[in-house]
């Protein structure tokens, strides 16, 4: 979101004409708020990293106030523990902290300029691994051209001490050795890079905005998976960091694909899918294309192919008073208070858990849960919409001030720490199945068609509880509770909606047979499918798929 690009960008597109948007407001399950916390008054917050297991999470700033260390060992009431100046050049010359990566005992920071071009560009490194509450500066690397988003080598700790730096400046990806502060090599998209065609037949704009690095599973080829804006998604082999070497691309060629702007790219384990983001800011909306890429493990050039998709429900376009202006023709005074409402609708930031879930951080509609068990047509499963600490939001004097979901990620303690770019960090958990997703299978989803047996039931948060669905018989269930206490089973569909819901009381320990009339809330039969089942009592929590 550099503003030069984008006001480029709107002067371009004043003679496109779009229909305004249908109203839609987040629909089906919503998440519980565990925690939040705005560090300062009026932060202008980017990316957020956390490590669930040592209890820290690392908030960047899309300005020059820092990157918070917050300590979240009380997840519903996190503090701030320290801060990191990213006044780094002088404190006039200072720099902002759009992205950072935490692997292991590393935390890498991205820099761009932030209030004057000599400030400094590149990364700054941090060992966590002593104290991750106080990080301690290793180096900062310049890169010239800035640094918009950064990613840690997942092997960093063994044997591959490298960072990849995307850059909206030099346009490349640079990699360079966080031990030494060497540049190892840059790539850059075989489309070219920059206004493609030159001018004055520009018809897009290519660089390198986010990576994913993964080894893939079959062929063990380290490969960088590049959101490169308007030349799509480019797959790098990095195995070696000094020559890089395109494998793979998923083009967009604006004649053929109209407007879109490649902003993240996320493998699933497997490496047989990518979800591929797009932000396009101004008109129309970005959302999430699912391609497969089984074929593109790095040992011959590929070609993804696209089999489906997910948008935010009602929102094709941006804002309403931006799409009139635009409509109108008419560049006056206005359109700078209207263009507040661009980038309101885009999917941005994603993370995956296992092959089948997806997360989205979605600008103004916040975090979204989706079920990719249906590759083709992949469905929203849960959503929280940040509205927390709007004392301490910026009101006037910043380019936004409105909810912007900036990025969520699945904690390895069963939670989601998400970021918003006014209101700071957000700790939460889905409501289905709260903490007790950390009992689902590795790598497979609760909601997950393909990957639980129906009637296969999950010991869930604490040890003492299990389910297991009766064939044949409803919602009928086998209950098994390893102390005295109240129960409370809830059942939903495959999108979370809830179905039926029933108050136990309070079980003795042991066997129990229990039955729900399987009817809706709402007092129609629910339809034959996929179903889930919750327990929550006070052995714990436990979940099982079903079909009915």
């Amino acid at each position: 979101m550099r503003p030069a690009r984008i006001f480029t960008a709107l002067g371009a597109l004043l003679t496109v004409l779009c229909s305004p948007p249908p109203s839609a407001i987040g629909a089906g399950n919503p998440m519980t708020l565990v925690g939040t916390l705005a560090p300062w008054p009026a932060g202008q917050y980017s990316n957020v990293a956390a490590d669930a297991t040592r209890h820290v999470a690392y908030l960047g700033s899309y300005d020059d106030q820092g990157v918070a260390v917050i300590d979240t060992r009380d997840p519903a009431n996190p503090i701030l523990s320290d801060r990191l100046s990213t006044h780094i050049t002088s404190e006039l010359l200072t720099s902002d902290s759009a992205d950072l990566d935490r692997v292991g005992r590393y935390l890498a920071v991205s820099h761009q300029t932030w209030s004057a071009p000599s400030a400094f560009e590149g990364i700054s490194v941090y060992d966590i691994g002593t104290d991750p509450y106080h990080p301690s500066l290793l180096r900062r690397i310049a890169i010239p051209g800035g640094v918009h988003t950064v990613q840690i080598d997942p092997e960093v700790e063994s044997g591959r001490p490298y960072a990849y730096a995307n850059s909206e400046g030099n346009l490349k990806v640079t990699i360079v050795n966080i031990l030494t502060g060497a540049t190892l090599s840059q790539y850059a998209s075989s489309e070219g890079i920059g206004c493609v065609p030159p001018p004055p037949y520009c018809q897009g704009f290519n660089f390198a905005h986010e990576g994913f690095i993964q080894r893939h599973p079959r062929s063990g080829r380290v490969l960088d998976y590049v959101s490169y804006w308007d030349s799509g998604l480019r797959i790098v082999d990095v195995t070696d960091p000094a020559n890089p070497i395109e494998v793979g691309a998923f083009d967009y060629n604006f004649f053929t694909n109209g407007l879109t702007s490649g902003h993240y790219a996320a493998p699933t384990p497997s490496a047989n899918w990518v979800y591929l983001e797009d932000e396009i800011g101004l008109l129309e909306t970005g959302g999430v294309h699912v391609l497969d890429t089984s074929g593109c493990d790095g040992s011959s050039y590929c070609t993804p192919t696209l089999v489906g998709g997910w948008h935010i429900n009602g929102h094709p376009v941006q804002g309403a008073a931006l799409n009139a202006l635009i409509h109108s023709g008419k560049f006056v005074p206005a359109i700078f208070a209207a263009f507040k409402r661009a980038f309101t609708f885009d999917a941005h930031n994603l993370d995956v858990r296992g092959e089948n879930e997806l997360l989205a951080a979605n600008y103004a509609m916040g975090i979204r849960l989706i079920d990719t068990s249906n590759k083709t047509a992949p469905v929203e499963a849960a959503f929280y919409l940040p509205n927390a600490n709007e004392s301490d939001a910026c009101k006037q004097d910043c380019g936004f001030n409105t909810r912007l979901t900036w990025g969520s990620y699945f904690g390895s303690d069963g939670r989601i720490y998400a970021s918003d770019l006014g209101r700071g960090l957000f700790i939460v958990e889905e409501r289905v199945r709260g903490a007790a997703h950390a009992a689902a299978p590795a790598g497979q989803s609760a909601y997950d068609a393909a990957g639980m047996s129906a009637g296969e039931g999950t010991r869930g948060s604490g040890s003492g509880v299990r389910l297991r669905a009766v064939p044949g018989e409803g919602f009928a269930f086998s209950l098994t509770t390893s102390r005295e206490g109240p129960v409370r089973i809830a059942v939903y569909d495959i999108q979370g909606r809830l179905v039926s819901a029933r108050d136990l009381g309070a079980l003795p320990a042991g066997v129990h047979s229990v039955s729900l009339t399987p009817r809706a809330l709402d007092g129609r039969s629910p339809s034959r499918g996929i179903y889930f089942a919750q327990v929550e009592s006070g052995s714990g929590t436990a979940t099982v798929k079903f079909v009915h």
